[in-house]
């Protein structure tokens, strides 16, 4: 059985600037972390190319979890470790992990989920009755190809998320600048428009960075305040890889009221 990515993980250890979240360098042991970059997966599987020559610049590439488990040729240990990130049991984990810092729109609900087991896979399981649908993809950015750019800029994660989760595997001859994860803070109040693919610059401010380091997981809960996105990456060769751990209720509990409602009232 592998290491829990979270076994390391203290309340202690999480910080509230700008927003909840947590750190955990060499959060797999260094057995378990070599064994599964060893054996990522292949970016035909990923990403649907043989090559990382062919893929447009610095594009970012996902594959979940539950079609991943379903190929013959993904390697046992990375079926173990989508497995145990995408459980109830690390559902529960990071519910007490974050105690105290959740929103209060969903800890009742995530509370109920943990103690009757009521979760289900994302792409495979349904939100029946409340369900809360796990994830645990595969993830890429392509080579830096063109001028310096970022994958995706400032941004709320989709206003249905709990948490968001990312867990490193930058290649030990990765030589590439940037691509570090970004943490903002509103520079006023919060945007009306939440739910947008970018945010613009003057409503937000650079607080911190946490680097791209391999075998680093960075954890935080899903809120308002919680901005993230990523740096500007320079020309490289190299792809950026990570495996993004979630779960997801199906409502847009995130949404202020009135914009949720105008989404169910609105007709199809």
């Amino acid at each position: 059985m592998f290491q829990n990515v979270l076994s390391k993980a203290t309340p202690s250890a999480i910080t509230v600037d700008p927003f909840p979240h947590i750190v955990i360098k060499d959060a797999l042991s260094p057995e378990d972390y070599a064994e599964l970059e060893a054996t990522f997966p292949p970016l035909e599987v990923v990403a649907g190319y043989s090559t990382s020559q062919e893929m447009p610049s610095n594009r970012r590439y996902s594959m979940p979890a539950w079609p991943l488990l379903l190929r013959d040729d993904l390697h046992e240990p990375w079926k173990r470790f989508l497995r145990q990130s995408a459980s109830c049991e690390f559902l529960a984990q990071v519910f007490t992990l974050f105690s105290g810092h959740w929103d209060s729109r969903i800890a009742d609900r995530m509370n109920d989920a943990v103690a009757s087991s009521h979760v289900g896979l994302l792409h495979r399981d349904t939100h029946r009755s409340g369900r809360i649908l796990l994830d645990a993809r595969v993830e890429v950015n392509s080579p830096v190809t063109g001028g310096p750019s970022s994958a995706r800029g400032v941004h709320l994660d989709t206003p249905n998320r709990l948490y968001s989760g990312l867990l490193y595997f930058r290649a030990e001859d990765d030589d590439a600048v940037g691509g570090e994860l970004e943490l903002y803070a509103w520079a006023d109040t919060p945007a009306d428009n939440i739910d947008v693919f970018e945010l613009p610059d003057h409503l937000v401010r650079k607080v911190a960075a946490i680097p791209y380091r391999a075998n680093q997981l960075v954890l935080f809960p899903q809120g308002i305040h919680a901005l993230h996105g990523v740096g500007i990456r320079h020309p490289t060769r190299h792809i950026r890889r990570y495996v993004f751990i979630t779960a997801e209720l199906e409502d847009d509990w995130l949404m202020p009221e009135q914009q949720r409602l105008q989404q169910i009232e609105s007709p199809a």
